[in-house]
């Protein structure tokens, strides 16, 4: 016996795709799909859209759908096995991506293996302003998606992200089999010294976990993740732990004399460098007031900022009234990974830090993965996610990140010695190719999804 959401389900959909004339919502475009297939993905489309597939026709074929607010381009810098994903889901299933344009192109393995459906409007990761007015317009496409889903008889959908209400939404339009990724609570992370959004925050949180504790799949970015959500009543059979992956032919060492000089940064200074959006959450603010405090200490420190945030003005007035602008470079947003990965190479020690947050713990950070593809020796603050990679001595250094001075005493480590600095930092190489490996981050994310297709 069917439940009543199964029900109403397959009753939206046979209802609609028996009227060829019924259209999906007119907020979406679907490239290469001409507006007579709207009766359903047709086998045809297949070819109209440029996509490859196994042999299986189309019609006896299931169908999953990847939610990505950013859309495939943006996607693949963020989690660069997606392509991976997309082209392994393809060979069993027809694959569907959902998501808002943006100015980088969309990769060619996204385009040939799966159906493109961008939101009529452009997203610019680097505007922060740009970015918050998007996520409102995504959550509001929501619903228009999940439906536009159903009416297709999409069987699974993906969410690679924890934006605030995508779950419980996804579940009210589009159905029960919905996979998410548990990783950023962007609510901790803008909530920080603001009261009412913070009780807002809240209400918004015990909606999701509500959600969560009902979703068949949820992946996370660390094994301590799952601890979290059990404490919730979230079933630890569908929470599947997965690391981030790292495209090794993107981050990898180069030459420091050259990536300095790129910079115009001493030879001899001892780099500290971190990269990411600058947003309150990461603490920033702290290491700088630590190297105002220790300049002493620390003579020939200098602090590199790689990237852009709402936290980036407030940083740049600190520096000036630590006085210490002189030892921080600001890059802002860097036009390519290329040159992502040369100002990395600049770094002697490879800067990963939260201010300490409950969901701080659930994380492998970009800042993380890149800094050790890099070889670079890892300054990281003590969090549960972070120390299942990073270990004392083996391939860096752990701190409180409440501790100004525990940040100090743990940096002087790198500091005093280039030999260990090399030492952890081979072995910071060699395990983030352990822990980071695409194929096997790959064949971790698709395995469930494929399940969830068949359940």
């Amino acid at each position: 016996m069917k439940s009543t959401s199964e029900s109403s389900r397959d009753n939206f959909s046979v209802h609609s795709l028996g009227n060829p004339e019924v259209a999906p919502p007119a907020c979406l475009n679907e490239s290469g799909i001409s507006s007579g297939q709207a009766g359903g993905t047709r086998s045809v489309a297949s070819a109209a859209n440029g996509v490859k597939s196994s042999g299986v026709s189309s019609a006896s074929r299931p169908r999953i759908a990847l939610w990505f607010r950013y859309g495939p381009a943006e996607h693949a810098e963020l989690f660069h096995a997606i392509p991976d994903v997309v082209e392994k889901l393809a060979e069993q299933a027809e694959v569907h991506y959902f998501g808002c344009k943006s100015h980088k192109p969309v990769p060619e393995r996204i385009q040939q293996h799966a159906h493109i459906h961008h939101l009529p409007f452009t997203v610019d990761r680097t505007s922060n302003r740009d970015k918050m007015w998007k996520t409102l317009l995504w959550l509001l496409a929501l619903p228009y998606i999940g439906l536009w889903c159903r009416f297709h008889r999409i069987q699974a959908v993906y969410i690679d992200e924890t934006v605030p209400l995508s779950a419980p939404l996804a579940r009210l339009f589009f159905g029960r089999r919905v996979a998410l990724t548990v990783a950023d609570f962007f609510i901790d992370i803008y909530a920080v010294n603001n009261r009412l959004l913070g009780w807002v925050g809240g209400l918004i949180k015990a909606l999701d976990y509500r959600a969560w504790r009902r979703l068949p799949v949820i992946f996370t970015r660390a094994q301590n993740t799952r601890d979290f959500l059990a404490e919730h009543g979230v079933a630890p059979e569908h929470v599947f732990p997965v690391y981030d992956p790292c495209d090794f032919s993107v981050y990898h060492p180069l030459d420091r004399t050259e990536a300095r000089a790129a910079l115009g940064l001493r030879e001899d200074a001892v780099v500290l460098v971190h990269h990411g959006i600058l947003h309150p959450n990461k603490g920033n603010d702290r290491i700088l007031q630590a190297i105002a405090q220790h300049q002493a200490q620390f003579p020939a420190l200098h602090y590199l900022l790689i990237g852009d945030g709402p936290d980036m003005p407030r940083l740049r007035e600190l520096t000036q009234s630590l006085g210490i602008a002189e030892r921080v470079t600001f890059t802002g947003w860097l036009p390519t990974l290329a040159e992502v990965n040369q100002a990395l190479n600049a770094g002697d020690i490879g800067l990963v830090m939260r201010i300490g947050q409950r969901s701080d713990d659930f994380h492998m950070t970009g800042a993380l993965v890149h800094s050790m593809a890099c070889g670079l020796p890892v300054l990281a603050a003590r969090l549960a996610g972070i120390a299942e990679v990073v270990r004392d001595d083996h391939n860096g250094y752990l701190f409180d990140p409440h501790t100004l001075q525990d940040f100090a005493d743990q940096l002087q480590r790198l500091y005093d010695d280039a030999a260990t600095r090399h030492r952890l930092g081979e072995q910071a190489l060699a395990d983030a190719h352990k822990h980071f490996d695409m194929a096997n981050v790959t064949e971790q994310t698709v395995r469930p999804l494929l399940k969830l297709l068949e359940s």
